[in-house]
Parts: structure tokens; C-alpha cells; sequence
């Protein structure tokens, strides 16, 4: 059993200080947010600090300021040598930094939809990067400039490795999953706590060794425990092994994780976690085998981003329906062979609004699931939100009673977030928030055999 170990301490500084830069500062008047109104001056510049070793801010920074919950002033800040001066009212304000965040990988609100506690979440199809957060409070005194001093915190983890060791050469897929992991934020806070991320292994000239080099950044676990999910691909068939980690998994660390396949039912992992000098250090180790784990043959496996489908267990025999027809009142979206057996995707015929609007997360999914059950058709099981992948069959189907446009929103999960999404021509899009049209309408995966 080999040790795990993390260290972990280092923070990120974003200064934001009065009249008073070094010579390898440069001062930028920023536009004035608050035209002719302005009294009290806000400079805002990052900058670097040694403390034993050299901090390092994750550009560009996104400056809001808030006035109550209304946005008064966005800014940006894109290197060290760069510093802002905002010119606004006498009064409280709140400050949110993030740092590490794009345009092109994060859905940033605008100045006119940000709020305090804004959900922070990604795009489809991307990645994070090494995303810090900051929010304070300020006082701005009529006619004077005004300084704050900002500690900007890393929000991710980085699973920088994998290392798999004698996995059988007939194995022509390896996969490891972590989770639960958050999935957005909200403020500085996490929120969506149902994701999961995947890597995908490259097999190596021995033919027995997979491994994973890189960047990945992740948000932490959202529970004490994190699983570790190993997924084999063989000719023969798909075998996971699972594992939870006990120890703790924590923003700031990075992990290393190496692990040996013992036999066709055991596995063994050792591996280390190792924080970037950026706190103390910690030792962890554990083992990975049998009775630690769970192995599925031939499991229906959920790629990275969709839902566990929730499939009926028993395999119906009779007439295989076509798509665009009707199952028992149910419209047909898909059908998809697999080795004798057809998957028929249901579309419940049974619609409602379920939400007043404004819910958070755990509110959504509680009134989800209470009004699941009146959306069912009875004989059917296993009716559960519609995927994102799924919930664009749906917008191109011609499913009676489809409502589209801004004002019907459907419900759908992703990564274990409820969302909902607006059904224009042919194509969903994600919306922001929770309202009172959004609308409940289940899906389901029947397993039929032809008589």
C-alpha cells in the first residue's frame, strides 16, 4: 500500500489598495460607472506576493461591485501590471472577484444580470480551469479613495494523473469516474451536487499500462465521501469496479492516482494527493479490492454529463413500436437495438408546471420528484427527468402538445442538476433559472423483445 500525501497552502492575493503603486505597475483609468455621480474612488490592481514561495493569480480577474443586489460596476483585470480606478457613490458595497474564468468556458452573467450570489457554471462541452473566487465588503467614504485588500481562493482540485498497471491487454477501453462533485457556483459558494467527471486512459507500448497526463481541474467532492469509479472494456463484455474514498478530497489539491489489477475480480489502488504547497500537509493511504468495491458486468454505463437512466429491469415481449408512434399513450422518440433487446425512449403524454419560480436546487428536485408519479402512465416504470441529449430528440420530434418559446420551459437533468430549457426550432437552449411555466414532462427506457 503505497502513501497518499497532500500538501496543500498556497493563496492567491488580489489588492485592491489606494493611490500607491509599484514601479512595475501601470495605472488604467477604467471607465466611470457611475457618470457624474461619482465621489468616492475604488483602484483595484493584483499584484504578487512572496510568502516563502511566489503566489499566482489566475487572469483575467472579473471585478463586480454591487450596491445592494443591483450590479453598479464590471471590470476586468488581465495581468499584474494592470490597475483599475472606479469612480462611484458614497455607501456599502459588495465586491465578487473571480479569477481563472472566460467567456468561452463559463457562462459569466453580464453587468446588467449579475447578483451577489450569481450562479458561476459551464459551458457545454467544456472544461474548468484553475478557478478562484473572492467577496468582500466595502465601506466608500464621500471624496476619498478607498482601499480593500482581497484574497482571491483556488475553488478547484487538478487531477493531474493516472496510472494503471496490468490491466488485461484484451482491454480496448479504460475509463476512471470521481463523484459526487459539485458542479457550479453560487456566489463563492458551491452548488449542483450530483456531478461527476471522467478521463478517459491512453493504452501504452506494453499493451498492459493505461494512463492519463494532463490538466484536469475539478470542482471538489460535494459529499464526505468520493467514489472512484474503473470502468474495463473487453470483447467479452464491461466490467466497473467502484471504491469510496473516506479521506478527505479538498479544493487545492492535486491528485495522483496510481493502481494495479490483481485478477479478474480484484483490483488494488494506491495513490497520493499532493496539495501545491499551499497548506500543510497530510498523509493518506488506502487500498482498493473486492470487498471494498462493487463489480458490474455489462453495466449500462453513463457517460460523462448524462443522468442514470433509470430503465425498466424486465424485458417486455411483443410488437417493437416505431418511433413517431404511440406505446400505450406514450409518444416513441427512439428505438436502439442492443444485442437483441430494443431500448424504446417514452415520452410521457402528461405535462405540468411543478414550480413557482426562484427555487434553489434542493427545492426544484423535492417538487420534481412529488409530482413524478402524475406524470406516469400505469404499467410503466421508471420515469425520471429527460437528459440535455435527449431533450433535443424531444424539441425535434412531433410529440403532441410540445410547448416552445421563452415562456415553456422543460425540465430536464444534467450532471444531477435540474435545469430547464427553452424549446425553440429544433434546438434547446439552457436557461438561468427556475420559473412558474417551466414544465414537468418525464421520460422513460422500455426493454422489449419481438414475439
Amino acid at each position: 500500500m503505497k502513501s497518499m500525501k497532500r500538501t496543500f497552502g498556497k493563496c492567491m492575493v488580489l489588492a485592491v489598495m489606494a493611490l500607491c503603486l509599484s514601479a512595475c505597475e501601470k495605472s488604467s483609468i477604467a471607465e466611470l460607472e457611475e457618470q457624474g455621480q461619482g465621489t468616492a474612488l475604488l483602484e483595484v490592481y493584483t499584484r504578487t506576493t512572496n510568502a516563502g514561495e511566489e503566489a499566482t493569480v489566475s487572469y483575467p480577474v472579473s471585478v463586480y461591485v454591487f450596491s445592494g443586489e443591483k450590479c453598479v460596476a464590471l471590470q476586468t483585470i488581465t495581468s499584474a501590471a494592470q490597475a483599475l480606478n472606479i469612480l462611484l457613490t458614497e455607501g456599502n458595497y459588495t465586491v465578487l472577484t473571480i479569477g481563472g474564468a472566460t467567456s468561452e468556458n463559463y457562462v459569466l452573467p453580464s453587468k446588467s444580470e449579475a447578483t451577489p450570489d450569481m450562479s458561476l457554471v459551464l459551458k457545454e462541452g467544456k472544461s474548468h480551469g484553475d478557478l478562484m473566487m473572492a467577496k468582500n465588503l466595502v465601506v466608500l467614504k464621500d471624496g476619498q479613495t478607498n482601499s480593500l485588500s482581497v484574497t482571491l481562493e483556488r475553488k478547484v482540485a487538478l487531477l493531474q494523473s493516472v496510472l494503471m498497471e496490468n490491466i488485461p491487454s484484451s482491454a480496448t477501453e479504460v475509463t476512471l469516474t470521481l463523484s459526487p462533485l459539485w458542479t457550479s457556483m453560487a456566489g463563492i459558494e458551491y452548488a449542483g451536487a450530483e456531478g461527476q467527471t471522467t478521463v478517459a486512459l491512453t493504452k501504452q507500448e506494453d499493451g498492459k499500462t493505461w494512463s492519463f497526463t494532463g490538466e484536469k481541474y475539478l470542482l471538489p467532492p460535494s459529499g464526505a465521501v468520493m467514489t472512484v469509479k474503473v470502468r474495463i472494456v473487453k470483447p467479452n463484455g464491461t466490467t466497473t469496479y467502484t471504491y469510496n474514498i473516506d479521506e478527505t478530497v479538498e479544493a487545492g489539491d492535486k491528485l495522483n492516482i496510481s493502481s494495479t489489477y490483481t485478477g479478474s475480480l480484484e483490483v488494488t489502488m494506491t495513490g497520493t494527493i499532493a496539495g501545491d504547497a499551499w497548506k500543510s500537509e497530510k498523509n493518506i493511504s488506502f487500498e482498493f479490492n473486492e470487498e471494498g468495491g462493487q463489480t458490474v458486468e455489462n453495466p449500462d454505463d453513463t457517460p460523462e454529463g448524462g443522468n442514470p437512466s433509470d430503465e425498466n429491469d424486465d424485458v417486455v415481449i411483443g410488437t417493437i413500436p416505431t418511433v413517431g408512434s404511440t406505446y400505450q399513450t406514450c409518444y416513441v422518440l427512439s428505438v436502439t437495438e442492443k444485442e437483441g433487446i430494443s431500448e424504446v425512449l417514452l415520452l410521457s403524454p402528461t405535462q405540468q408546471t411543478v414550480l413557482a419560480g426562484g427555487e434553489t436546487q434542493d427545492e426544484a428536485r423535492e417538487k420534481v420528484e412529488a409530482a413524478m408519479a402524475g406524470c406516469g402512465v400505469s404499467g410503466i416504470s421508471g420515469w425520471r427527468l429527460m437528459t440535455f441529449t435527449e431533450a433535443e430528440v424531444v424539441c425535434q420530434s412531433n410529440a403532441p402538445n410540445l410547448q416552445s418559446g421563452s415562456n415553456h420551459r422543460y425540465l430536464l437533468e444534467e450532471n444531477g442538476v435540474v435545469k430547464a430549457a427553452t424549446f425553440g426550432s429544433g434546438t434547446v437552449t439552457k436557461a438561468q433559472s427556475f420559473a412558474s411555466t417551466n414544465l414537468l414532462r418525464p421520460v422513460t427506457i422500455l426493454r422489449m423483445k419481438a414475439e
